[in-house]
């Protein structure tokens, strides 16, 4: 992964998390946009308006891969020349420079340092999970032993059931079951979503906490397979960054 694209997906990421913000309102927020100021209109990265109900915040976010005093004073006049209350976020690479430091302290500009990956690390991600009992077969077998429409319940979480076959003999666990779909990655890229459907061959079986009916026939499990990367910044994690920086800046 190139330190472009590290930093531009951090943005989108950014950007994607900020509509699930319920701490403050957001008034505005816009990727790769062109906002105009007092004297010009500027290109920015991310630009994001918000109020916490009594003041408007105006944040301007910008990617710059490694910092100089150079780009840190075009970005200054940038700020400056946004009306409001406009603080600017610079996501970078470590910030070894004591005058870089200064003047973004100076200038309201938030460094928002990162080490990038020396190589890019992904992980399968479940999600949708459903674990689905053969209902036909479980009112049978609820009418077999006379409990009419009492409920029967596997595990609060199945993912963490073991399976039997049907001489009671455990032969895999449903996590199990994902782990083999997540070593295989089902030929995924990163990013690409992958809905699964597995099917068993013979009847399984998942355990109740019910003493009538004590197992109950699976049909299948559903659930959706992702690669995500595990290098990635936390959109959500950075929307909680900004603004405690923001609000310490103003002094809130």
């Amino acid at each position: 992964m190139t330190d472009n694209s590290y930093f531009e997906n951090a943005v989108r990421d950014l950007y994607e998390a900020i509509v699930h913000v319920k701490s403050v309102e957001t008034i505005s927020a816009q990727h790769k946009s062109n906002i105009q100021g007092r004297t010009s209109s500027h290109d920015v990265d991310l630009y994001w308006e918000f109020t916490d109900g009594d003041l408007t915040y105006k944040t301007v976010i910008q990617v710059q891969e490694k910092t100089t005093l150079g780009e840190l004073f075009t970005f200054m006049r940038t700020i400056r020349d946004i009306p409001g209350q406009t603080v600017g976020v610079v996501l970078t690479q470590p910030v070894y420079q004591k005058d870089i430091k200064e003047m973004a302290a100076n200038a309201g500009i938030i460094l928002y340092e990162q080490i990038i990956p020396e190589q890019d690390i992904v992980e399968p991600v479940l999600s949708n999970i459903q674990v689905n009992v053969d209902k036909d077969w479980v009112k049978v077998e609820k009418e077999r032993v006379g409990i009419g429409d009492e409920q029967v319940q596997v595990m609060s979480n199945p993912k963490y059931a073991f399976i039997y076959d049907g001489q009671g003999n455990c032969i895999d666990s449903v996590q199990g079951i994902f782990d083999s779909y997540g070593k295989q990655q089902s030929g995924l890229n990163q990013g690409e979503k992958k809905s699964i459907v597995h099917q068993f061959n013979t009847p399984v079986f998942l355990e109740t906490n019910h003493e009538l009916v004590p197992f109950v026939k699976l049909n299948d499990i559903k659930f959706d397979l992702e690669l995500v990367s595990v290098n990635e910044l936390s959109g959500e994690e950075m929307v909680d960054y900004v603004l405690d920086k923001v609000f310490r800046y103003f002094g809130g």
